[in-house]
């Protein structure tokens, strides 16, 4: 189990290191409320290590980095939640829009953005 601080640094976090966020203390209880699996989900997400294609290619897992649901560009985090179009009727009916940038996902809440993950079956 992840201690305080390794949550609160996993807050301040977000979406494949691109920005840092200020300490938000709902995330942080959000996220130790977790179960084990759906933390994981969450913390791969958020940082960019996780089981997406374009990971997998960095650690030299798979050949191809492309994202299996469209086959149009790298599956990272930002792709699969703000810019697949396989998942775009999914996207607009969770988050109300097609298509989000990266600063339009940092305004929602970490269980919408595992919700929709989850839900892709990517996750």
């Amino acid at each position: 189990m992840l201690s305080i601080s390794e949550v609160n640094f996993i807050v301040c976090l977000f979406l494949d290191k691109s920005a840092i966020q200020k300490y938000n203390s709902s995330l942080t209880k959000y996220a130790i409320g977790l179960c084990k699996r759906d933390l994981r989900i969450l913390v791969g997400l958020l940082t960019g290590h996780n089981w997406l294609n374009r990971h997998l290619k960095v650690m030299n897992i798979r050949e191809n980095s492309l994202c299996p649901l469209c086959d149009e560009d790298d599956e990272t985090s930002v792709h699969l939640l703000g810019n697949c179009p396989a998942t775009m009727v999914n996207r607009n009916a969770l988050m109300g829009a097609c298509t989000l940038t990266p600063e339009d996902l940092r305004g929602f809440h970490w269980s919408v953005l595992l919700k929709f993950a989850k839900n892709s079956g990517r996750c």
